[in-house]
C-alpha cells in the first residue's frame, strides 16, 4: 500500500490531481484512499461531476451537493441563491466540518464550475482538501449556454479557471494498466488517448477490423447509441426457449415531497435497470465490483434465477449466487460535528444486466474479456478511446465500422484538444509506473 500511503501524506499539504488513462486503478485508489481517511475518522465528501459518475462513486452531483441548481456560472449562481437560502446555509455547515472532498470525472467539469466551487468553499470557510479525479484526455466538458456569451468563451476546462491556479493541485498520474496484459496494445492506447494517429495507429487498428472470429464467441457488443444496444439485447433474449422472468427493483421512498423528476433522473444513472428481464441461458454482465466473487464487466450465463437471487455461471466455471445490492440517493446533512448521509431513497436490484451489447457510456469502469466495439455511431472526442479501451485483451476486440471511408472516420474520432495535451506537456506531473498497489 505505498501509493496509497503516500497520496494520503500529499494530501496533509496538497490538493491532488489523481489522473491516468483506462484501466490504471484511478477508482480502485479513489475507493481505497476514502475507506482508509473515513476509517481514521476524518470527514469526507463524495462528488460525481455527472449522475452517473456520482452513482459509480456511491456520491452526490456537485450540482446537487453545492446547490447550484440550474446556474452555470457565478452570476447565475448569485442570484438564485436567494430561493435556497436554508440550503446554502447546511451546506455551509457541511464545508466547514470536511476533511476531504474528492471530486471524480473532473474531465467533464467545465472553467464556470469550478470557479463557482471555490466561491462556495470559501463562503463556506472550506479547511481541508481537495482530490481531483479523473483523465482530461477523456470526455470534454458539456458546454454551457453562457460560454459563448462570456468575455472568456474560450476556457473550456477546468485546468483553465482561476479557481484551479488558486487550488494548484499536485499531478499524480498512474501509467500502469491493470485491465490488460498486452503491452502493444496498452503502448497504442496510450497514443490514441493523445489523439496520434500515424501509420502505426492506424495499421494496429486495421488489423482490429480482421479479428472476425471473436463473433462465434457471443461477445459483448459497444455501441455509441441506446437504440442499438436495446435491439440486439431483446432480439438476442427472445432466441432463447426459456421462461422470461421480470425482476422488478424494490424500491423505497423516505420523504414523500421529494420531487418524482429528481428520483427518475438518479434512476436512469444507476449502472442497473429498474426492471431487468432475464431467462435461464441468458448472457449477463456484472454492473459492480464485489471483491472474491466478481468485477465489474465481468461476463456470466444464468442458470438458475427468482425473486431472492440470480444464479451465474462465470465464464471461468465458477458459479456465484448473485443477490440485491442496494443503491441509495442521499443527501448529506451535519449531526454532532459530523457529516452524515440521510437516505431519500433506496433501491434493491440484482447488479446485472444483458451482456449482449451495452452503449459506450454505460461500459464506463468496466472491463470486458471479448468484446466488438462498433463505431459507426462514435463522434464525440474520446468515445473511441473509452470504447476500445474496455477490452482485456486485443486478440478478443474486434473493431466494426460498416461504411467504407474507415480511414477518414478514424480522423474523426482520434482527436484531442491541443489545450489537453499542453496542459500534460507543461504541467509538472509525479508519474506512478510502480504496481505498488495491487
Amino acid at each position: 500500500m505505498e501509493l496509497l500511503d503516500k497520496v494520503k501524506k500529499l494530501l496533509e499539504e496538497k490538493n491532488i490531481l489523481l489522473t491516468g488513462g483506462g484501466g490504471v486503478g484511478k477508482s480502485y485508489l479513489t475507493v481505497e484512499l476514502i475507506s482508509s481517511l473515513r476509517g481514521e475518522t476524518k470527514q469526507v465528501v463524495v462528488l460525481g461531476s455527472t449522475g452517473v459518475s456520482a452513482v459509480n462513486v456511491n456520491g452526490h452531483t456537485i450540482h446537487s451537493f453545492f446547490c447550484f441548481g440550474i446556474s452555470s456560472n457565478l452570476e447565475e449562481m448569485k442570484k438564485n441563491d436567494k430561493y435556497t437560502k436554508n440550503r446554502v446555509k447546511e451546506l455551509n455547515k457541511i464545508l466547514y466540518t470536511a476533511d476531504l472532498i474528492v471530486i471524480d470525472e473532473i474531465s467533464m467539469v467545465s472553467s464556470d464550475l469550478m470557479d463557482m466551487i471555490l466561491y462556495r468553499l470559501k463562503s463556506g470557510s472550506f479547511d481541508g482538501r481537495l482530490l481531483f479525479v479523473g483523465d482530461f484526455f477523456q470526455l470534454p466538458p458539456v458546454k454551457s449556454r453562457s460560454a459563448s456569451n462570456s468575455l472568456f468563451g474560450n476556457q473550456e476546462f477546468a485546468f483553465e479557471s482561476s479557481a484551479w491556479e488558486y487550488f494548484d493541485p499536485y499531478v499524480v498520474e498512474l501509467t500502469r494498466t491493470k485491465r490488460t496484459q498486452d503491452e502493444e496494445f496498452f503502448h497504442i492506447l496510450n497514443r490514441i488517448r493523445r489523439g496520434e494517429l500515424d501509420n502505426e495507429v492506424g495499421h494496429y487498428l486495421e488489423g482490429l477490423r480482421e479479428h472476425l472470429h471473436v463473433r462465434d464467441e457471443n461477445p459483448t457488443i459497444l455501441y455509441g447509441r441506446n437504440k442499438e444496444a436495446d435491439i440486439v439485447n431483446l432480439q438476442r433474449l427472445e432466441e432463447l426457449k426459456s421462461e422470461p422472468v421480470l425482476l422488478k427493483a424494490k424500491e423505497k421512498v423516505h420523504f414523500q415531497s421529494l420531487h418524482v423528476k429528481r428520483i427518475e433522473t438518479w434512476k436512469k444513472n444507476l449502472p442497473v435497470p429498474s426492471e431487468l428481464t432475464l431467462k435461464v441461458g441468458a448472457s449477463v454482465l456484472f454492473c459492480t465490483n464485489k471483491w472474491g466473487l466478481y468485477y465489474n464487466g465481468e461476463r456470466g450465463e444464468v442458470i438458475k434465477l427468482d425473486e431472492e437471487e440470480v444464479v451465474v455461471e462465470k465464464a471461468n466455471g465458477k458459479v456465484v449466487k448473485a443477490k440485491r445490492a442496494e443503491y441509495t440517493l442521499s443527501e448529506s446533512i451535519t449531526l454532532n460535528d459530523k457529516i452524515e448521509e440521510k437516505p431519500l431513497v433506496t433501491l434493491e436490484q440484482f447488479p446485472l444486466k444483458l451482456a449482449y451489447a451495452i452503449t459506450i457510456h454505460k461500459s464506463q469502469g468496466m472491463s470486458i474479456d471479448s468484446l466488438v466495439c462498433n463505431i459507426d455511431n462514435i463522434f464525440e472526442k474520446s468515445q473511441f478511446y473509452v470504447a476500445i479501451s474496455r477490452a482485456k485483451n486485443p486478440k478478443q476486440l474486434l473493431l466494426d465500422y460498416s461504411y467504407n471511408n474507415f480511414p477518414n472516420h478514424l480522423r474523426k474520432c482520434i482527436q484531442v484538444s491541443p489545450k489537453v495535451r499542453e496542459f500534460y506537456d507543461t504541467t509538472k506531473v509525479d508519474r506512478i509506473e510502480e504496481d505498488t498497489l495491487f
